[in-house]
């Protein structure tokens, strides 16, 4: 099956996003878990203070910065993301109350290959 234009620019988006954080140390280490409670874009281990943490990536890929991405990562979204968090937790034994997890969101904008990223607070 060919893909769609959107699937084909949030793979561009993807592919930089994951250069992006390469660069920035991370280990990525999945690209596109796919469960029934939805997708995560990238996940993989970052130290931050010597302290290894597990990150959830949503990448959001746009053409300008007009703050549309930001928006499209509204709370069902984030719903869905800490839902499939939990459930690859679940299928790799990784143990939620000893492992440090972070939720984050690359921005990617395709005019002038600039990005965006952000911590993702819990509540």
């Amino acid at each position: 099956m060919a893909k769609t234009e959107k699937r084909k620019i949030g793979d561009f988006g993807e592919d930089l996003a994951s250069s992006f954080l390469i660069e920035k140390s991370y280990n990525i280490i999945e690209r596109n878990f796919l469960c029934r409670e939805g997708e995560i874009d990238i996940i993989a281990w970052y130290k931050i203070k010597k302290i290894k943490t597990l990150c959830f990536v949503e990448v959001k890929t746009r053409k300008q910065d007009d703050g549309s991405a930001e928006r499209a990562t509204n709370q069902a979204k984030l719903n869905r993301l800490f839902k499939a968090a939990r459930r690859y937790c679940i299928v790799n034994n990784i143990n939620v109350e000893k492992t440090p997890i972070q939720f984050e969101q690359v921005s990617v904008f395709t005019s002038d290959n600039t990005f965006a990223h952000y911590i993702i607070p819990i509540y």
